[in-house]
């Protein structure tokens, strides 16, 4: 009962899902984010993995994104089952332009949008993945707490 509590715990504070708008799909988020852990001072960075199981694959964003600018700088990486993990893309800009990246890798091909509204980060993403074709979708990833 103990170790099902921590998890049920964890989630809580690390997982949202929500049902898509527009696919009526239920999206899953689960991401850590905060300040670097050994910073001195007030940091004005915050540090983010978020992954996102999604159409069969793993999404995976992890870097950090400036307080102050809104500038990020991220790897964009997916994990295909079986075959391993791999970066996709360097996500580096501000995001309140949004950062637009493109990628072809082993069986997943695409583009994504990384950008900031209304207090969250968020990515539109399209891809093609073991050959099924799927049309864009907004994913809200985390907030940013300023």
């Amino acid at each position: 009962m103990y170790k099902y509590n921590a998890l049920k715990q964890w989630l809580v504070g690390h997982h949202n899902s929500y049902e898509h708008e527009k696919t009526g799909e239920l999206i899953h988020v689960y991401a850590i984010a905060g300040p670097p852990v050994y910073a001195e001072g007030d940091s004005d960075r915050i540090d983010f993995d978020i992954e996102v199981p999604l159409w069969g694959v793993t999404w995976i964003l992890k870097g950090y994104v400036e307080k102050s600018t809104l500038e990020i700088d991220a790897a964009f990486s997916v994990k295909i089952p079986i075959i391993g993990t791999y970066q996709l893309a360097k996500v580096k800009g501000n995001i309140t332009d949004g950062v637009k990246v493109t990628f072809g890798v082993s069986v997943v091909r695409g583009d994504a949008r990384f950008y900031y509204s209304n207090g969250w980060i968020y990515v539109d993403l399209s891809a093609t993945v073991f050959g099924k074709v799927y049309g864009r979708v907004t994913i809200k990833l985390i907030p940013l707490p300023f």
